[in-house]
């Protein structure tokens, strides 16, 4: 469900150097310049960070790196913040 608050994290290649940001009803804000190709344990730690405002446990960025920035494609992406954070909820609820 897409409410106002709602964001979707968007990976993009920028004269091929990769840029990730949060965009939402206000706009599009930068969470940086991390190379989700060769590094997917900083993109899963930084979407964790951003969707559940706070620090996300060290074991639940390596699990979301291997599990869902893995198979993200290369060129970019586009994940819905309601997603991140679901998931988060689920494997620590475990």
């Amino acid at each position: 469900m897409n409410t106002p608050d709602s964001r979707i994290y968007v990976g993009r290649l920028e004269d091929d150097r990769p840029v990730v940001y949060a965009v939402d009803a206000a706009g599009a804000e930068p969470l940086g310049a991390i190379d989700w190709r060769n590094d997917a344990v900083e993109l899963a730690r930084v979407l964790l960070t951003d969707a559940s405002g706070g620090k996300p446990p060290a074991d639940a960025c390596s699990r979301f790196a291997q599990r869902i920035v893995s198979r993200i494609p290369r060129d970019g992406f586009a994940l819905p913040s309601e997603t991140v954070s679901a998931w988060l909820r689920r494997i620590v609820s475990v």
